[in-house]
């Protein structure tokens, strides 16, 4: 293929990117709420797995896309439960998609600047970073959680960029949630690319209909 998202990445000055789905196997994120969360809780209320998962399920679709659905400590009160240790317990689990880490490499050859940008709770991305070795390959990084804001809204694109002083229009990046990607272009970020392949076993693949997007992050390092 032409790999025409190689080009754009020359032409910019700064890289942002999402990291569970992009750099991370998102696979450790569905089972940490979709199995392990709910086990936990049927454990701790004496109920069954499966009306654990009903009430988690309901929970999350009623906050999706809202800043408790993305803070660890909205879930620990509301179930009573600790998630840091539930994470720590399955951190073997944690992995970097095919291909990210030379992804990365390549990336910090180019002698641009690299940010993280994450709704990830920074209390959950440590865990993570414990057992993969990802964020020496950011010049920085920023959770939505603990600027109190998440990547959906506006807000957020202004304080990162204050934060990190660097241009909107000069900066590419990369995120696998089509929301996100759609909130970076309404933003300035033009060169918003969609990650349509977050996981390593194919149990997630989106279609997309962005003008940019790719596969995976590997992608970029191969030939056309």
């Amino acid at each position: 293929m032409s790999n025409f998202h190689k080009s754009i990445l020359a032409e910019s000055t700064c890289i942002l990117l999402d990291i569970d789905g992009v750099i991370l196997d998102q696979n450790f994120d569905n089972l940490f709420w979709g199995e392990w969360l709910p086990a936990a809780v049927a454990s701790k209320k004496d109920i069954s797995l499966e009306t654990a998962k009903e009430d988690i399920y309901k929970t999350s679709k009623q906050l999706y896309g809202t800043l408790p659905w993305y803070e660890l400590k909205f879930w620990e009160d509301k179930y009573d439960v600790d998630l840091i240790s539930l994470a720590e317990q399955n951190k073997s689990y944690v992995k970097f998609i095919e291909g990210a880490e030379a992804a990365l490499k390549f990336m910090s050859s180019l002698n641009k600047k690299i940010f993280f940008l994450t709704n990830c709770d920074s209390r959950l991305l440590k865990v993570k970073s414990s057992q993969v070795s990802l964020l020496n390959y950011a010049d920085d990084w920023i959770s939505s959680v603990d600027l109190g804001v998440i990547k959906e809204d506006q807000k957020f694109w202004t304080i990162a960029f204050n934060q990190l002083n660097v241009l909107a229009s000069e900066s590419i990046f990369f995120d696998d949630n089509i929301s996100i990607v759609n909130s970076a272009i309404d933003y300035g970020i033009k060169y918003s690319v969609h990650i349509t392949e977050p996981t390593n076993n194919d149990s997630v693949i989106y279609e997309s209909k962005s003008e940019y997007q790719i596969r995976k992050l590997v992608d970029l390092i191969r030939a056309d």
